[in-house]
């Protein structure tokens, strides 16, 4: 990892964790979770807004204005009205998303829930994910979040991630192995 990348994860750390203590309690947090996902959501699908944001030839009073206005139309809790105020005026709101992702992380991590990474080479079945999922659970003790991805390249078989332990039982891996 680079230095600006360690820069970055910690400025959205920061920020992240800044808007959780800001929460007077878990309602309030859930509901700031809501505006965070829905407003994620409204950058991710207009291409227009998010290149807005992102654009640093815009000021940010400019760009605190539209936003603010955009949360008040939506309803969005003040704190989550403010928390954009803040990041738009300190320059990080193109970090928004990574902030999210932050955001969401520590609340996993304080409610003892672990992501696991599980990477197959087709869609997995409603079904067996349960039974991976109730498997992983079981078997490490842990409440789970199974973050599934789809990558044709393993051929077959399942890589699986825990934290910084990595399960490659891909049959990629395995002809890799046999150097066929």
């Amino acid at each position: 990892m680079t230095k600006t990348s360690q820069d970055i994860n910690e400025i959205c750390t920061r920020y992240a964790k800044a808007l959780i203590l800001s929460s007077s309690n878990e309602d309030e947090l859930k509901i700031v979770k809501e505006n965070f996902m829905d407003f994620n959501k409204i950058l991710k699908n207009s291409q227009e807004l998010s290149q807005f944001v992102k654009n640093p030839l815009i000021n940010s009073q400019k760009k605190s204005r539209a936003l603010s206005s955009i949360c008040k139309s939506l309803s969005y809790i003040e704190s989550f009205q403010g928390f954009v105020k803040i990041l738009t005026k300190h320059g990080k709101i193109s970090f928004f998303e990574k902030v999210f992702l932050k955001f969401n992380d520590i609340i996993d991590e304080n409610n003892g829930i672990t992501e696991i990474h599980i990477t197959t080479a087709e869609k997995l079945d409603k079904e067996i994910e349960k039974k991976i999922n109730k498997k992983l659970s079981e078997s490490l003790g842990l409440k789970i979040k199974l973050t599934k991805v789809v990558d044709k390249e393993i051929i077959g078989g399942v890589i699986i991630k825990i934290k910084s332990i990595m399960i490659d039982n891909s049959l990629k891996s395995k002809l890799i192995d046999f150097k066929i």
